[in-house]
């Protein structure tokens, strides 16, 4: 199976509230989430923009392609059962542009968004081992 190295803001209510959900969701050992906090998975991972922590989420496929905000959202879901048909509509090319505009508000939102759920604190959980 294939495994996708997620990238999120563990410092965030939402990211890890998003990132519980994609876990709770998908077969085992499909996803390998990784915080942007965590000093020590993110040395693995020179190809991979810590600066872009308060920006969104990047998924490093199989393939070895870095995807970022919408698209690696798009791509994740492509992974989990059930959700599969609305992670190929936010990547299909004429919808992108809008799901990129609509994952923008969300990221820049993303504290208030974590409040309103009721998230206010956050851990980094242990990375995924084999």
């Amino acid at each position: 199976m294939a495994q996708v190295t997620l990238f999120y803001d563990a410092d965030c209510g939402f990211c890890q509230g998003s990132v519980e959900w994609l876990l709770a969701r998908a077969l085992p050992g499909t996803f390998d989430p990784v915080a942007y906090q965590d000093d020590h998975g993110m040395r693995e991972f020179p190809m991979v923009d810590r600066t872009l922590a308060d920006k969104g989420i990047q998924a490093l496929g199989p393939d070895g392609k870095l995807r970022t905000k919408a698209g690696a959202t798009g791509y994740c879901l492509t992974f989990v059962p059930g959700w599969r048909w609305l992670g190929h509509l936010i990547r299909f090319p004429l919808v992108a542009p809008l799901a990129a505009v609509g994952y923008a508000i969300v990221a820049k939102n993303r504290h208030h968004i974590s409040r309103w759920m009721g998230r206010t604190s956050c851990r980094i959980p242990p990375r995924a081992q084999g």
